[in-house]
């Protein structure tokens, strides 16, 4: 029997029958959760914390202790802004004896033009964002980082998540000449495109295939299903059949890229523009595109016409009647696409944002999982306070520097990195967050703090893509799209990572090696790998030892300084000590070797600098 059929959850229950697709937890529209009661209230910050007690207290898991202050500060720094605190900052805060001295912090901090530029690559992470085409050629993109901008800026003025998705998937027709909307569509040009090497016979199938891509991520980053799956047969462990595939293609097929000229740019017929342009994706006729089912993907194995619709099994929430706009020479589908996402029942949209805010910021999801929602995904572990956590979301509007607040502000983010009972067993093996488990930061936030210790970070925001220095050596194995010989790098290529050029072909080597995304398909969760070559890097990097000299030149012979500078948290008297000594004994060494005495003080300090830019203290958050 077709599952399109009978929509029926490849999912055995306890009893070891088969689920219908209406009762897997996730197409369910989101409940309003009573908040558990507690004896223990003295905890509690806020709801979330009575949620996480509960689930806590069935293990017999004690909360971990809230952390030190210092540590604290430097945790909502890094997570966000991405940036440690100064010893200025470090010693304001501690000095502040005022009870809600913390969350004024967090107010301050969700207000900085920083916050974007740390939580936007986070999103283009989401949605596969690169400034050139991959495949073969890997072409440059000049206009893509006008995508890169608008996440940035979108972020920074807490648009709300319905605008935000509408905007990336039907900004065109949702808000008819608003060049940012417009801008908003680049996350359906995203993707790897081979455009110039694609010939007459091969043309319509790589039409299909550049829209896979787009139908797959949207479907994966807002509703966090895997549809794609689905496009050549139905799925095999979700109800969602080829026809459903089809119906979502039908959505989009009638769209392509579009370049809309911005003033003084002009365009001949199949030539380069010259001058700024917005990368959009936009309908190329008022009438849609016929849709067929096709036997294995292959367009010319047509099957059963298909209208515009959504998934059968998610059919609770009406698709709305598309209303072609003339006046856009659009068909509105994607206009009712986006209505249908952000209609306030919808079961996967508000859940899935909201468990990508709870994972970037406790380090796991409440759905391990973030873009799969569907039965072949993990289950939640705590279901009621993701619907709790949804409700909230949508009680502001959509609002994301709330939730962000929310999270931050209760005693499950606070906590300390150790549990109170080590001796619970199994206790590694439940994410049931009972303290705040250390992570390593990410490759573009290692970067960002390091340009920050050294005084170096250039906070000039947006604009085309900065190419840093980048080994001749490599250099020479890409030739096409060519990246510049640096031979020494100057402020302009010490901005934040996020806008370093994305060149799918040659990523940063010292962010690939510590786990930025390749841009080809979209990244749910980074890799959290740990290899030698990583401690090799920023030991032998010269980006990295440059900026150990610039920071050993500014703080002289103030141990203290130079900890916090680095390390964001007060100077520990016994690390202290440490340092002094090890910069006695590297000074003798070099003393030995024929240099003055100051010199070789401050070249002690260089290797200082480079080793706590090496340590856990520094790249790892806890």
């Amino acid at each position: 029997m077709r599952l399109s059929q009978y929509i029926i959850v490849h999912l055995f229950c306890a009893t070891g029958q088969l689920l219908p697709a209406n009762e897997h937890w996730a197409f369910k529209s989101p409940g309003i959760p009573s908040i558990p009661r507690m004896e223990n209230k003295a905890w509690v910050k806020n709801p979330i914390d009575a949620f996480i007690h509960e689930k806590l207290s069935t293990h017999n898991i004690i909360p971990s202790n809230e952390a030190g202050r210092a540590r604290l500060l430097r945790r909502a720094y890094l997570d966000i802004i991405g940036l440690p605190p100064t010893p200025d900052q470090i010693s304001e805060f501690l000095l502040d004896e005022r009870p809600d001295t913390y969350e004024r912090t967090i107010d301050k901090l969700l207000a900085s033009p920083r916050h974007g530029e740390r939580w936007g690559r986070h999103w283009l992470d989401l949605a596969r964002y690169a400034d050139s085409s991959g495949f073969h050629d890997d072409l440059d993109r000049p206009n893509a980082w006008r995508y890169r901008d608008y996440v940035i800026q979108s972020l920074n003025t807490d648009k709300p998540y319905d605008r935000f998705l509408t905007e990336q998937i039907a900004g065109d027709e949702a808000y008819p000449g608003n060049l940012e909307a417009l801008t908003g569509t680049g996350f359906c040009r995203n993707g790897p495109s081979n455009d110039n090497n694609v010939k007459a016979p091969q043309r319509e199938q790589y039409r299909l295939d550049q829209l896979d891509d787009v139908l797959s991520t949207t479907a994966s980053v807002f509703l966090g299903l895997t549809i794609g799956c689905a496009r050549c047969h139905d799925h095999k462990s979700e109800p969602i059949s080829q026809e459903d595939y089809y119906r979502i293609l039908a959505v989009f097929n009638t769209g392509g890229p579009r370049e809309y000229l911005i003033s003084g740019s002009t365009q001949k017929k199949g030539k380069k523009i010259k001058g700024p342009a917005i990368r959009s994706f936009q309908d190329t006729d008022i009438k849609a595109r016929s849709t067929f089912v096709l036997f294995r993907g292959d367009p010319k194995a047509r099957g059963m016409q298909i209208k515009p619709s959504v998934p059968s099994a998610l059919k609770s929430i009406p698709f709305p009647e598309p209303k072609p706009f003339a006046d856009l020479e659009t068909t509105g589908l994607r206009h009712s696409l986006a209505r249908w996402m952000t209609s306030l029942k919808h079961p996967l949209t508000w859940r899935v944002i909201a468990n990508r805010l709870w994972l970037y910021h406790l380090g796991d999801g409440i759905v391990e999982t973030p873009s799969n929602f569907g039965t072949s995904g993990s289950p939640p572990s705590h279901p009621e306070l993701l619907d709790h956590l949804t409700q909230q979301l949508l009680m502001h509007d959509g609002h994301l520097k709330p939730m962000h607040r929310y999270i931050l502000t209760s005693a499950t983010y606070r906590q300390g990195p150790g549990y109170e009972n080590k001796n619970t067993p199994g206790v590694e093996k439940i994410k049931l967050f009972g303290r705040f488990t250390p992570r390593r930061l990410e490759a573009e936030i290692i970067r960002d703090s390091i340009l920050h210790s050294s005084g170096n970070l250039n906070l000039h925001m947006g604009g085309p893509g900065i190419k840093p220095r980048i080994s001749p050596s490599i250099l020479e194995r890409s030739k096409r799209n060519e990246w510049p010989l640096i031979k020494k790098e100057t402020g302009a290529h010490w901005r934040r990572s996020s806008y370093i050029y994305v060149k799918r072909q040659l990523l940063m080597p010292m962010l690939e090696l510590f786990d930025t995304p390749t841009a080809t398909v979209s990244c749910e969760l980074r890799s959290r790998s740990t290899v030698p070559t990583q401690a090799l890097t920023l030991l032998n990097n010269p980006f990295v030892n440059e900026q150990a000299s610039h920071l050993a030149r500014q703080v002289k012979d103030s141990i203290a300084i130079l900890l916090e500078k680095t390390l964001g948290r007060p100077a520990n008297p016994q690390l202290m000590v440490e340092a002094d000594s090890f910069i006695n004994e590297r000074s003798k060494v070099y003393t030995d070797k024929g240099h003055q005495a100051d010199k070789a003080r401050l070249m002690a300090r260089t290797d200082l600098c480079v080793v706590l830019f090496n340590s856990s203290m520094f790249v790892y958050i806890d």
